[in-house]
C-alpha cells in the first residue's frame, strides 16, 4: 500500500500487543475482533529485532520458535492480510537495542560496553551499541529488506537509544567501546571519555551521543520511504512522523516515581511545541516495569485517557501478549473515551491549545532523558499543582527544546511565561525571554534564578544576589511574613532555597518579607521573629512594554513538599495579576479537576478531568463534582456543549457582563465546547 495523504495526522486509534516469543502463534483474527470492538483502528505488533515475527534467513537475526506453530509460519504476513480485510492499519514494530548472546559471538566488537570495561548482558541478550555496524549496515538491510516484503502502514522503533540504565535500573554507565571512545576524542580531544552521568564530559557525551540517535532515526526513515513513500515512523527518544508518549504508574507508592499529571503533561510538551504534529498518550494495561502482568486499575486507566484528549493528543493502549480482557480488565474502560474521539474527529483534528500561560518544565522529557540530566522537578511540579488546581488553564514546553523555545513567534503565543527557576535556560533561551517580555509579555520567576551572583534574566527585577539561605536547619524557624513584624496574616514556611536579593531600580516589593529565624525548641524561647528589611520576598519590575515578577523562593518547592494552600494562593495571585484580562474563564469546580483550554476553528474547547477518588499513587473510581465555568465580559458565548453527556448546558448572562455556565462531572471527563 502506498498512502500519500498522511493518515496519522488526523484522528487515530492505537492498540499494541506487544508480544512475546510464545505469543507466535497467535490468534490474529480474534485479536483483531477484540481490538475493533473495543474501538482501536489501527494496530502496533512486533515485527523484528531481538525477536523475527516473520521467516528470515538473516544470520543476525532470530526467528521466535512459536511461528512453527503458524500454518503460514509468518505472524507479519498473517497480521497484514487480516488487517487489510477489517479495515485496521498495520504499524510494525522493531527493536534493535540487543540480540540474543549467541548470535555477537563472531562481532564483539558490536557489543555495548559499560563503565567497568564489561558489556551489559541480562536475560540472554547482550546490549548493542547504536554506533556499531549492526546500527550502521546490518539495520538498515533489515529494513529495506523487510519493507520490500511486506507495506506497514508505519514503523516503530523501541529503544533506540544506548543503554546506560537496565531494565532492573541498574545503571552502566556511557557506552566505552572503541568507536564511541574515537567519536568522543575526534569531537572533544581535550576531555577524558566520561565514565557516567555528572561526571566530566557527561554533558558534551550526551550532546554527542544524542546527535547521533537523531542521524540514525533519519536515515531508518530515509530506507523505509524510499521504498514505501509516506510511511511515517515513530519512537520514543526522538520527534519524528508521530510523537510516541508512553505513561504508565508504578507499584509501591514512591510519590517522586509517579507524577498523577504526567499524560497531560508529555501530551502538552509536544502539542504546544509542534501543533501539527501529532502525539499519542501510550498508555500500559499494566501496572508496570517488573510487574508488567499486573493490571491496572479501570479508573486509572480512564484517566490516561482522559488526560490525552484534554490536550489534544490522542489516547494509546500496550499490553503484554495477546489482547486477553480476562487478564486486562481495564482495557474496556476506555472505550467511551476513545468512541468521544471518533464522534468528533473532526473537532480534535483541528485543535490547538488556547492556553494563555506557558510553564516551563526542566529538561528531561523522559525517563531516561530525566535520568541523564539529573534535573530536579519539584520546584516545577509545586507551580504545576498550583496553577492546575486554581484552574488556570497553561501549556508545559520543556528545556530539552531550549533551542526551539527561542522562536519568538511560539513565545508569542502566550501572555505570561512562569519559569522555575533559570538553571538550563542557556543564553539564546534567555535572551529570547528577555526579549518577549521587552515586547510586552510577563514572566513569573520563582527559585534560583543567579549565576555567579547576577541574574539570568536581564528583565528580573532583582539586580544581584545577596546571600543564597540553603541549608534546611538555616530555613526552619524562619517564615515569609509581613513586612512590618505583625501577625495578623498567614505566616508561611520556605522549604528549599531563599535569596537574599538586590532589587533592581524602579523595582517594587511586596508587603511580606523573610524572617530572621527563631530557635526550634520548647514553646517557650520560640519567637523572637524579626522581618529582614533587606529579604524581599516579592518584586515587582518592568521591562520595555512588559512586566516581571520575582519571587527569588522555591516557592513552588514549598507547596510540593508541605501541601499548603496558602503557598499556592502566592503563585496564583501573582499569576492573575500578570494576566489581568488574558484569562478567558475562572472556575468553582473543587481543586482536584484539571481544566485546559483549546480551539478547534471557531470553537472553544474547554476539558475537565477529574482527578477525585483513590489515593495519591491509585485512582479509584472518580467523585461527582458541581460547579460553574464563568467567561470573561467579552467573551461572546451563544452555545455551550457538555459532549461526554450529551447534551446542551444552559447559559447565563451576569450583569457585569460575564457569562455563567453550570456544569457536572460525574465521571473522569468532560469536554465543553464554546460557540
Amino acid at each position: 500500500m502506498t498512502d500519500h495523504d498522511q493518515w496519522w495526522t488526523h484522528p487515530f486509534r492505537l492498540f499494541q500487543t506487544n508480544l512475546r516469543e510464545v505469543d507466535a502463534g497467535l490468534d490474529v483474527e480474534r485479536t483483531l475482533s477484540e481490538m475493533t470492538g473495543l474501538g482501536y483502528d489501527t494496530w502496533l505488533c512486533n515485527a523484528g529485532g531481538i525477536m523475527s515475527f516473520y521467516p528470515t534467513s538473516n544470520p543476525v537475526q532470530r526467528e521466535a520458535s512459536g511461528l512453527a506453530e503458524r500454518a503460514s509460519g509468518d505472524l507479519v504476513a498473517d497480521v497484514m492480510a487480516a488487517a487489510a480485510r477489517h479495515g485496521v492499519r498495520v504499524l510494525s514494530r522493531f527493536d534493535f537495542s540487543r540480540l540474543p548472546s549467541d548470535l555477537l559471538e563472531d562481532h564483539p566488537e558490536w557489543r555495548f560496553v559499560g563503565a567497568d570495561g564489561r558489556p551489559y548482558v541480562a536475560d540472554g541478550l547482550t546490549a548493542i551499541c547504536p554506533r556499531s555496524d549492526y546500527h550502521e549496515v546490518h539495520v538498515p538491510q533489515i529494513l529495506r529488506d523487510f519493507v520490500t516484503r511486506y507495506e506497514p502502514q508505519g514503523v516503530f522503533f523501541n529503544w533506540l537509544q544506548y543503554p546506560e540504565v537496565s531494565y532492573e535500573g541498574d545503571y552502566h554507565g556511557v557506552c566505552r567501546c572503541d568507536r564511541c571512545v574515537a567519536a568522543m576524542r575526534e569531537a572533544h580531544p581535550d576531555l577524558a571519555h566520561p565514565s557516567g552521568r555528572g561526571g566530566a564530559g557527561y554533558e558534551e557525551w550526551l550532546e554527542l551521543s544524542r546527535a547521533h540517535l537523531t542521524r540514525l532515526a533519519h536515515r531508518y526513515r530515509e530506507v523505509v520511504n524510499d521504498i514505501r513513500p509516506g510511511t511515517p515512523l515513530m519512537l520514543a527518544d526522538v520527534r519524528m512522523d508521530i510523537a510516541f508518549l508512553e505513561t504508565n504508574s508504578h507499584l509501591g507508592g514512591e510519590s517522586e516515581r509517579w507524577w498523577v499529571h504526567t499524560p497531560s503533561e508529555l501530551a502538552s510538551l509536544h502539542r504546544a511545541l509542534d501543533p501539527p504534529v501529532p502525539s499519542v498518550v501510550h498508555s500500559s494495561a499494566n501496572v508496570g516495569l517488573a510487574h508488567r502482568q499486573v493490571a491496572e486499575q479501570p479508573d486509572q486507566f480512564r484517566r490516561y485517557a482522559a488526560q490525552a484528549l484534554s490536550r489534544g493528543a490522542w489516547p494509546s493502549t500496550v499490553v503484554i501478549g495477546d489482547v486477553d480482557l480476562g487478564r486486562y480488565p481495564c482495557i474496556p474502560g476506555a472505550s467511551d473515551l476513545l468512541g468521544l474521539l471518533v464522534r468528533h474527529d473532526r473537532l480534535y483534528d483541528a485543535f490547538r491549545s488556547a492556553a494563555p500561560v506557558a510553564l516551563l518544565r526542566p529538561e528531561g522529557g523522559t525517563a531516561m532523558a530525566a535520568m541523564q540530566s539529573g534535573s530536579d522537578f519539584t520546584e516545577y511540579r509545586g507551580l504545576y499543582s498550583a496553577l492546575q488546581e486554581a484552574h488556570v488553564p497553561f501549556d508545559v514546553l520543556g528545556l530539552q527544546d531550549r533551542d526551539r523555545l527561542a522562536d519568538p513567534d511560539l513565545l508569542g503565543r502566550y501572555r505570561l511565561l512562569v519559569v522555575p527557576g533559570t538553571a538550563g535556560l542557556g543564553p539564546r533561551l534567555a535572551a529570547a525571554i528577555d526579549a518577549f517580555v521587552e515586547s510586552g509579555g510577563a514572566v513569573l520567576l520563582t527559585g534560583q534564578s543567579f549565576e555567579d551572583g547576577r541574574p539570568v534574566l536581564s528583565c528580573a527585577p532583582a539586580a544581584s544576589l545577596v546571600e543564597a539561605v540553603t541549608d534546611e536547619k538555616a530555613l526552619g524557624g524562619r517564615y515569609v511574613g509581613p513586612a512590618d513584624g505583625g501577625v495578623s496574616t498567614t505566616l508561611l514556611p520556605v522549604l528549599g532555597r531563599f535569596d537574599v536579593v538586590v532589587p533592581v531600580g524602579g523595582t517594587v516589593t511586596g508587603d511580606a518579607v523573610l524572617s530572621t529565624r527563631s530557635p526550634f525548641g520548647p514553646p517557650e524561647v520560640s519567637g523572637g521573629n524579626r522581618p529582614r528589611d533587606d529579604a524581599p520576598t516579592v518584586l515587582r519590575g518592568t521591562y520595555g512594554a512588559g512586566r516581571t515578577t520575582q519571587l527569588p523562593w522555591t516557592v513552588g518547592t514549598t507547596f510540593r513538599r508541605s501541601g499548603l494552600a496558602s503557598v499556592a494562593e502566592v503563585v496564583v495571585a501573582e499569576t492573575l495579576a500578570l494576566l489581568g484580562d488574558h484569562l478567558l474563564f475562572v472556575t468553582d469546580l473543587p481543586a482536584p479537576v484539571e481544566v485546559t483550554a483549546g480551539r478547534s476553528g471557531a470553537t472553544m474547547v474547554v476539558s475537565l478531568v477529574n482527578h477525585t477518588g483513590g489515593r495519591p499513587d491509585r485512582t479509584g473510581p472518580p467523585v461527582p463534582v458541581r460547579g460553574a465555568v464563568t467567561f470573561a465580559a467579552g467573551v461572546p458565548v451563544s452555545r455551550v456543549r457538555a459532549l461526554v453527556a450529551g447534551v446542551e448546558l444552559p447559559v447565563s448572562s451576569l450583569p457585569d457582563g460575564r457569562t455563567r455556565v453550570e456544569v457536572g462531572l460525574d465521571g473522569v471527563l468532560e469536554v465543553l465546547t464554546v460557540d
